[in-house]
């Protein structure tokens, strides 16, 4: 219902504007409405009403047109990340039991080996699909699924999140009301289309905007892409900043163009964002997401002065955006008053319905019509939100959630581990990085390149510790909660030149 509008209202109104590009094609509004029908019809033929669709792809415009297509169809889009191992891929699989997956040919080979049987679709034959003859009669209405995102539980385990299309409306609404893309705004899209931060690109679709697909981030094609295409808005995440200012072709480029920078996925330090301001010459954004609850929820303006945090570290994340209600509460559910820590809780239309045949994550993250964020923060005397830190130790590497408890899953696997805990490090690059303290089962038993073998098997690169340290015993408090506070600090204080032999 809702992405079908967005797709008729760019061709009613700007056939002949461009609606996607990519390094490889530009899709108009009238071809955009042309190929999304005829890859509806070819979903509709493989998948029932209701029925899971994965999509394992890289970065380009078939994959948006896929979302697109699922909704047309009345069909589940489960995006998967192709960076995951087989094992993490095969789990998610078993999970929502597609009955047909979209895949670059390069990942059909590898899904060929996983799932032999089931029907695999080629998306980069989507431009050459025969005219839809317009037989669909299943479409998504509002409140029906549309995809399931998958995010790591802290249990280890890929969670997935129920996204219909009434969330999708709800933010681009907000967006809309929040940010303002005028009518053929110039996108770049320069984070993965495989998570929550897709929902943006929608934004900018439902706004008659242009989308730009860039393959994958690196600092010169962004800065290519961004002058080649005359990029106007662009969402990156702080780590992509720090490379983009650090790139030696900033210095030849023409940004003219861009007059909006917007960050999220982690916190943006105050003096990054007011260099990219100075030398990038635009205006900074921050918005606030979460998968669960739709994407973006808050949102800051770079013209609002926010003074210093109550708290060392704590960054301003803004006001509820349209449509989303927000509040702090103490660990018995009620509201705490300005300038007090508490749980972030966040309401509102674009909540997910649930987590993928989990009731019981779904009741534990989801009460009384409020969706339990796990983050902490506080309220300034204005109503803004600041974030303190994410009660679930959740590690933000390059904009990539990095849940310890999976690595920890991993490293457990060997005989030679007596307990593991994994803490974050601060990274110049990536803002995060992964660090395992490991407890071996006899000091001779620390074996380095066995724990980075297991890692590599079982866990997708992004997700690998920067370094393994060995430690006598995991500090833990009488209740037997490792003290990831003290641990934290000792990362930080080491570093790789100078790791002692044994840290204490």
């Amino acid at each position: 219902m809702w992405l079908g509008h967005v797709v008729q209202r760019g061709l009613d109104r700007r056939p002949d504007a461009l609606a996607l590009r990519d390094a490889r094609r530009d899709v108009s509004w009238r071809r955009l409405h042309r190929e999304v029908g005829a890859l509806a019809e070819l979903l509709a033929g493989h998948v029932p009403p209701g029925g899971r669709l994965a999509v394992l792809s890289g970065n380009r415009v078939e994959v948006l047109e896929a979302y697109l297509a699922c909704a047309a169809a009345g069909v589940v889009a489960v995006p998967v990340n192709p960076a995951l191992t087989d094992r993490e891929i095969t789990d998610i699989l078993d999970s929502v039991e597609p009955s047909a997956v979209l895949a670059e040919p390069g990942h059909a080979d590898r899904l060929g080996g996983l799932r032999p049987r089931l029907p695999l679709l080629d998306i980069s034959t989507v431009e050459s699909l025969p005219e839809a003859t317009g037989r669909i009669g299943a479409r998504a209405a509002l409140g029906d699924p549309v995809a399931i995102l998958h995010t790591s539980a802290t249990t280890g385990r890929a969670k997935g999140v129920v996204v219909d299309q009434r969330s999708l409306k709800l933010n681009a609404l907000s967006w809309l009301a929040d940010v303002a893309p005028a009518p053929g705004t110039v996108f770049l899209n320069a984070g993965p289309l495989f998570h929550g931060s897709m929902v943006i690109a929608l934004d900018y679709l439902a706004a008659g905007g242009t989308v730009c697909v860039l393959d994958r981030f690196t600092p010169q094609g962004c800065l290519a892409a961004i002058e080649r295409w005359q990029v106007e808005h662009a969402f990156l995440v702080p780590s992509m900043v720090r490379l983009l200012l650090d790139a030696r072709g900033l210095a030849g480029a023409d940004l003219s163009t861009l007059r909006l920078l917007l960050h999220g996925a982690a916190p943006m330090p105050a003096e990054l964002a007011a260099e990219a301001e100075l030398r990038l010459s635009v205006r900074t954004q921050t918005i606030f997401g979460i998968t669960e609850g739709g994407g973006p929820v808050l949102s800051l303006a770079s013209d609002n002065p926010v003074g210093e945090p109550l708290v060392p570290g704590a960054v301003c994340v803004g006001r509820p955006m349209l449509g989303t209600d927000a509040r702090l509460v103490d660990e018995r559910g009620r509201p705490v008053p300005p300038g007090t820590i508490g749980e972030l809780e966040i309401r509102g239309d674009g909540l997910m319905q649930g987590y993928w045949k989990n009731p019981e994550a779904t009741g534990e993250a989801l009460h009384d019509g409020w969706l339990i964020t796990k983050d902490l923060g506080y309220a300034d005397p204005e109503g803004r939100i600041w974030i303190v830190d994410r009660r679930n130790d959740l590690i933000l590497r390059g904009g990539q959630n990095v849940y310890p408890a999976e690595i920890e899953h991993v490293l457990r696997q060997s005989p030679n581990v007596a307990d593991v805990v994994v803490v974050p490090a601060p990274d110049a690059t990536w803002g995060q990085s992964p660090v395992a303290f490991v407890q071996p089962t006899a000091p001779e038993a620390f074996d380095e390149a066995e724990l980075l073998d297991l890692c590599i098997a079982g866990l997708a690169a992004y997700k690998r510790p920067s370094r393994f340290l060995r430690i006598d015993r995991v500090p833990r408090n009488p209740a037997g909660k490792a003290l990831r506070t003290e641990l934290r600090t000792l990362a930080t204080t080491s570093t790789a030149e100078n790791e002692p032999e044994q840290a204490q």
